[in-house]
């Protein structure tokens, strides 16, 4: 199995869904599982039942997710309940990584639909990212492999991705 994480914008769903074409094998999102799973969307989660109770069940579903697969897990599943060390246990972990600037380019396109950002006003976005960022670092950083997303295409990082896999 191969995990794709990161944090919120970076590319983790685009660039896993292409890399599971490519490798001719299941596609998951681990968010899109949850809404299956609760029956309802991740903003309706975060509203009616917390964010406690959201990792919880992101827990339970990454750990269902059938081998073969790459999976785009959400920005803070890494950094609740070992899930980390589970990823790394059960499969190959890639961090996408993308600097303050580019996350908050990409994150201001789609707001309505982050439940952890959709309250914050946008003059705050930046300070909400480079705080997150770095409280969650050092989790993305157990990743088998850290590929830099800024200012490059899709291709390129698909690339940099297949080159990492055949390393090992």
């Amino acid at each position: 199995m191969i995990f794709i994480i990161g944090f919120m914008g970076v590319g983790k769903s685009t660039i896993g869904k292409k890399l599971a074409l490519q490798k001719d094998v299941n596609f998951i999102d681990v968010d899109k599982e949850i809404e299956l799973y609760e029956e309802t969307s991740i903003v309706e989660i975060f509203k009616e039942k917390g964010e406690k109770y959201f990792r919880e069940i992101e827990s339970i579903i990454v750990r269902k997710i059938q081998p073969n697969s790459v999976v785009a897990c959400g920005g803070g599943l890494p950094c609740y309940n070992d899930n980390i060390k589970y990823i790394n246990e059960n499969g190959i972990s890639i961090f996408l990584y993308a600097d303050e600037n580019n996350l908050l380019k990409r994150i201001k396109k789609d707001i309505t639909n982050r439940p952890l950002i959709n309250n914050i006003k946008k003059k705050d976005l930046k300070y909400y990212i480079r705080s997150k960022v770095r409280e969650r670092s050092e989790i993305y950083k157990k990743a088998n492999f850290t590929v830099n997303t800024n200012n490059k295409s899709e291709s390129e990082i698909l690339t940099q991705i297949h080159s990492l896999l055949n390393s090992i």
